[in-house]
């Protein structure tokens, strides 16, 4: 009687570690979800995706191709390959072979020696070898995104049916992230053309009452030398020139606040950096400022613009009205989330004491609505002789949660 209850109790002991393993599986495929979730950048959501999916499956590589509107392959990313092996290997894929075939299938793909099946076109030089293989698509209402590339599980062994789930259950979700973070970063994208199209207009109507008071100004003067009054006629030309300075100034921070994107190989930072410097050289030496920027914001389009046009209307404002000897420009992850500060040592103003209309009052509520914009808290802090502080604060988005032992 002794071999049926040591039968049983085996039994026992491999249906917990299979109910055991799969409950892993679904805290590890609970938390991928939620972390490509909290993402809004496209590139950042398909890095995720390949990454995770390699985690998922325990393979020793993963790639992701994902395709355009047409069907053609778009991107491709992959997991596991380090740069140099990249570099080796080449030009990316152009879609033949299993990889091409993936694109196509509706189902997965399972294979215990890659280069065994029909499909198979072999390796470019310098990609390591590759011998289990599974494909997962990904597709979202039906319609073809892309596909996960699975290969080498770890120790050697096939992939199994569980993994083919596991990752085709995770490539549903990871479809619908890849759809809002393309939406995303479309508003986006649409916000960034509807900010261009603001400054642009910005600029037209300020140089139209530049151009109004020009004209009452040399009409002015031209009735001065008429009646040989040069000394009025001299006042007058000093305030036109004074104008002339003020209105240069106001369409070079225009025209430097147009690109808010950063594009190709420069960051965000460098953009901003750039910005700085050429105030730098509106300003003369008599004021120094200076800045910190890390390279490593992950920002939105949104958040480049409105950070930007924050900076740019706290510099013009010190540069207009405060009379200062040294600004500085920081923005560094706080305790309290990702902040920005502009702070000047000049003239400074009572923030409560202003009247509805007047500078600061209209400059305090663009920057507040900007910040507002992009889920951000603005602040100021000033006293008359003290100089002015200008914070905005936007928020960490809402860390990950660590699954429970319930599942």
């Amino acid at each position: 009687m002794a071999a049926p209850r040591a039968t049983g109790q085996n039994d026992a002991e491999g249906l917990s570690r299979v109910v055991s393993q799969q409950n892993a599986q679904l805290r590890a495929l609970n938390e991928a979800n939620l972390l490509i979730s909290e993402e809004r950048l496209v590139s950042s959501v398909l890095q995720r995706v390949v990454d995770l999916s390699r985690e998922l499956s325990g393979a020793r590589y993963a790639a992701l191709g994902v395709l355009d509107d047409d069907g053609n392959l778009r991107a491709f990313l992959t997991s596991g390959i380090d740069e140099h092996v990249r570099d080796a290997i080449g030009d990316l894929p152009t879609g033949r072979g299993l990889l091409g075939l993936m694109l196509e299938r509706t189902e997965p793909l399972r294979s215990d020696t890659l280069s065994d099946h029909p499909a198979s076109v072999g390796f470019p030089p310098g990609h390591p070898p590759m011998t289990t293989f599974l494909g997962v698509p990904i597709r979202y209402k039906d319609r073809a995104i892309g596909s996960l590339y699975l290969a080498d599980k770890d120790g050697g062994a096939p992939f199994t049916p569980d993994d083919e789930e596991i990752v085709r259950l995770f490539s549903n979700q990871a479809a619908v992230a890849i759809q809002n973070a393309q939406l995303y970063e479309q508003v986006q994208a649409l916000a960034v053309e509807t900010e261009r199209t603001r400054i642009s207009r910005e600029m037209h109507d300020g140089l139209a009452q530049v151009l109004s008071y020009v004209n009452t100004k040399a009409q002015a003067i031209e009735a001065l030398l008429d009646n040989d009054d040069i000394e009025s006629a001299k006042a007058q030309l000093k305030e036109l020139s004074q104008a002339a300075r003020e209105v240069y100034g106001d369409v070079r921070e225009g025209i430097l606040a147009l690109p808010t994107q950063a594009g190709g190989d420069r960051s965000f930072a460098d953009a901003l950096a750039a910005y700085i410097e050429e105030y730098q050289h509106q300003l003369g030496p008599s004021t120094r400022v200076d800045w910190h920027i890390p390279d490593d914001l992950n920002l939105t389009p949104l958040q480049e613009v409105q950070f930007l046009r924050i900076v740019q209307e706290a510099l013009t404002n010190a540069r207009k009205h405060a009379s200062a000897g040294h600004i500085s420009v920081t923005i560094s992850q706080g305790t309290r989330g990702l902040e920005i500060e502009v702070r000047d040592d000049g003239s400074g103003f009572n923030p409560l004491a202003i009247k509805r209309g007047e500078w600061p009052n209209l400059g305090l509520q663009t920057m507040q609505e900007r910040a507002e914009a992009i889920g951000g808290v603005f602040e100021i802090e000033s006293t008359p002789g003290s100089g002015t502080k200008v914070r905005v604060t936007v928020p960490h988005p809402p860390s990950v949660r660590t699954v429970g032992s319930e599942l």
